[in-house]
């Protein structure tokens, strides 16, 4: 009897050490998937003057410098490319050297016949191939190209929007809200742009429900962008262990650094307007701000225009023949002097700052911005069209003007005026 129940014991034993056995396994590939993140790095810049097909273009400089600081097994980065006189192609960097210049090398995952990059069903197709592909518990994406924010179509000197490209003998561009329609809900954990004029209102309301953390500029971003930095810091976008909210930001704050200790201050280098932005406090923002207005328009009767902080530079962004006034304002500028002015209430603008405070986790600005100085030490405006930085909350916004009828227009329908007034 004492016999059996030993066996029986000895049973239960060898059973429940397989049973934790399998726990413990299930739970090491778990954490395994768990830890892996995929990255696309989507491209735009055919057409568009950021690259000549050559060995000094912008989109390949960047790709070595990833190559450069590339460690394998840590997850995936996928290139989606569509260059002057190359195939559109999705590539991956992969784990084996180059005997040549010691980089890692990059696989050819896919090659596309001639197409649009500009097109949002483009965008859409690449971003579904990454994600059954190349399947992983979380997602980020580095968005390179000309870009305009919110601008309708063909509004600056070289149209820009987000993506311009002339694939199939069409050019055309890809406006904001196409864009986020291209992508699926909850795709991305973070959305990274080293592009110009992406942290408008009317923009980030569009993608607020697409990723969890937006890094972007008010302004432009100078070239090369982010391209210095990324040799030391693109594993560090691969960091499962920390918040995403603090990946991000210090991804940003390396580029400050580089920016900072690079370039003395009246360098026209030394400018950056960057933000952190957490997407789903984007809708309580737009509840703040409709209620501090309470109705009033953001327009030539209530702001004077010209002393609101600008982001853009239209003596070299606007065309020709197309009035020159600014199109970007610091959002939190303009409520400090709404509130100055007692159109809005203390304590309704007490409430947006508190929310605004929410809403960007992080933000960094220079002092000037492509602004350089005369031999005499004073500032050369002429030359870029620069300005100072006196103020940077890390969102911009429009205001009305008769002389932008289009504009006008364009935002009004947006999402985001729609749910303001």
């Amino acid at each position: 009897m004492n016999r059996i129940l030993s066996k029986y014991a000895l049973k239960i034993g060898f059973g429940l050490c397989a049973s934790f056995l399998l726990i413990f396994l299930h739970a090491c590939i778990s954490k395994e998937v768990i830890d892996r993140r995929t990255i696309l790095f989507y491209i735009g810049s055919d057409s568009n003057g950021l690259d000549n097909g050559g060995t000094g273009d912008e989109p390949r400089t960047m790709i070595n410098a990833m190559r450069a600081g590339w460690i394998p097994h840590r997850g995936e980065l996928l290139i989606y490319t569509d260059q002057t006189n190359r195939p559109p192609c999705l590539m991956r960097i992969n784990g084996k050297r180059n005997a040549t210049d010691g980089l890692y090398g990059l696989d050819t995952v896919h090659i596309y016949n001639e197409e649009n990059s500009a097109d949002a069903a483009v965008l859409n197709r690449v971003i579904h191939t990454v994600v059954s592909e190349y399947p992983a518990d979380s997602y980020g994406m580095l968005f390179f190209s000309h870009a305009s924010g919110w601008l309708p179509e063909g509004m600056l000197v070289a149209p820009r929007s987000l993506v311009i490209d002339k694939g199939e003998g069409i050019q055309r561009e890809m406006e904001y809200n196409d864009f986020a329609a291209a992508i699926p809900d909850k795709q991305f954990d973070f959305m990274i742009f080293d592009a110009c004029f992406i942290t408008d209102v009317m923009m980030m309301y569009e993608l607020r429900n697409k990723t969890e953390y937006v890094l972007a500029a008010s302004a432009e971003i100078v070239s090369p962008g982010f391209t210095p930095v990324y040799k030391a810091n693109i594993m560090r976008l691969y960091d499962t262990k920390s918040p995403v909210s603090s990946v991000v930001t210090g991804f940003a704050q390396s580029y400050v650094d580089y920016i900072k200790k690079t370039f003395p201050e009246d360098d026209v280098n030394c400018s950056v307007t960057l933000g952190v932005i957490k997407m789903n406090e984007i809708e309580n923002l737009a509840l703040s701000v409709k209620e501090a207005l309470g109705g009033v328009k953001l327009n030539e009767s209530t702001l004077t225009v010209d002393s609101i902080q600008r982001f853009d530079r239209p003596n070299k962004l606007i065309a020709i023949d197309y009035v020159r006034r600014n199109r970007y304002f610091d959002l939190g500028h303009i409520f400090e002097n709404l509130v100055t002015d007692q159109l809005i209430t203390d304590s309704t603008y007490a409430a947006f700052q508190t929310q605004m405070e929410k809403t960007v986790v992080w933000k960094a600005n220079t002092k000037r911005f492509l602004l350089r100085n005369y031999s005499d030490g004073e500032p050369y405006f002429s030359e870029y069209d620069g300005f100072y930085i006196k103020h940077h909350s890390g969102l911009s916004t429009y205001i009305e003007q008769d002389i932008y009828p289009v504009l006008n227009e364009a935002y009004k329908n947006s999402s985001w005026y729609k749910v303001i007034y």
